[in-house]
């Protein structure tokens, strides 16, 4: 792809991405802002392969802005001024400037940092898969979470889930991710699921709990409207640093198949991921399916993903958008579970 032809693609990803950002006003209006400015695009070409350029571009400028980065842009964010936030619509000439005043340091981060955004809610999408395993499996599992940042999802069974006027998971945890049931039929028991008795995390570039530099981009992932969902971050962040799952840096595409030969032979292991296939450059998504496939070579194999449609594990297409799914040992296609938005403010089941 010729510098011309990338700029191009920038510019059709931030003209389409405001459906993305569908809690975000302010994002909403800033990525049409984006959209028509080369040197911001340009500067996105300096980024790390694979790396969703909307997600990068405004986590780095919410970092430094969280940071204490003194200017004017700083009245138009919820996360910092609260409810007297300004007009997202009045955002973009300030959001221009603050990028100009703050090249440089905007430019390490674009070069430097991965989207690793630990949406806590997706441990609504895990617990529920978790649920569906049991029904096919009654015995113990190892849980696997491929692009795992700070394996904070993998803290699953250490957290509370309310869900369809029920309450499921550990009593007592300040970690409690609640969920719209949009269905009259009765949530599953989510309290029968089987026992987790190992946890992998394998990242790129695992984030460090202890650094405060670390836990700050994660903080800046969260858009800045979804304050509660910052809130939940926190809480999950100190419940890591009591009781961290291990995570392993490096790729996937290396890590699977050596890790499956460390751990037990025929011990069952749930692999999962979310909005991470997507981040993989195309020419090597085979070889990320591949290794994923990897960690079944020893014992059962369970799968589990969140993905748009467009970046399916091979072999397993899910037409629908918004769509949990899974294949299990023996599976010839894939079984979708329940759709979710991308958030996981909402499940309903399927059909």
């Amino acid at each position: 792809m010729t510098e011309r032809t990338e700029i191009d693609a920038l510019a059709e990803h931030f003209s389409q991405a405001p459906s993305i950002f569908d809690t975000s006003p302010l994002y909403q209006e800033l990525c049409l802002v984006v959209a028509s400015d080369r040197e911001l695009l340009e500067l996105l070409t300096r980024r790390r392969p694979g790396q969703q350029p909307s997600f990068l571009l405004f986590g780095a400028v919410h970092q430094l802005l969280l940071g204490g980065a003194e200017h004017r842009l700083r009245d138009y964010y919820p996360s910092i001024a609260g409810g007297a936030a300004l007009d997202p619509a009045q955002a973009g000439p300030a959001f221009l400037d603050f990028c100009r005043q703050h090249r440089a340091p905007l430019a390490d981060l674009i070069a430097s940092r991965l989207v690793q955004s630990n949406v806590l809610r997706r441990a609504i999408a895990l617990r529920f898969a978790l649920w569906a395993i049991g029904r096919q499996c009654d015995g113990p599992v190892h849980l696997i979470e491929v692009g795992a940042s700070a394996g904070l999802l993998m803290n699953v069974d250490r957290y509370c889930f309310k869900i369809g006027g029920r309450a499921f998971g550990r009593p007592g945890t300040p970690v409690v991710l609640d969920s719209l049931w949009r269905s009259e039929d009765t949530v599953p028991d989510l309290d029968d699921v089987p026992e987790i008795i190992g946890k992998t995390g394998i990242d790129l570039r695992p984030i460090d709990l202890a650094d405060p530099g670390e836990r700050l981009w994660l903080r800046a992932l969260v858009w800045p409207e979804q304050r509660s969902a910052a809130t939940l971050l926190d809480a999950a962040i100190d419940e890591a640093r009591q009781e961290r799952p291990a995570v392993i840096a490096g790729d996937a595409i290396d890590v699977c198949p050596s890790l499956d030969r460390e751990l037990p032979a025929g011990r069952t292991k749930v692999v999962f991921h979310a909005a991470t296939r997507m981040h993989v450059p195309a020419e090597r998504r085979e070889r990320f399916d591949q290794a994923i496939d990897a960690l079944g070579a020893r014992g059962p194999l369970y799968h589990v993903w969140l993905e748009p449609p467009d970046a399916p594990h091979h072999g397993f297409p899910v037409a629908d958008p918004g769509v949990l799914a899974m294949h299990g040992p023996g599976d010839d296609a894939a079984t979708p579970l329940v759709r979710v938005d991308g958030h996981l403010h909402w499940l309903e089941p399927l059909g």
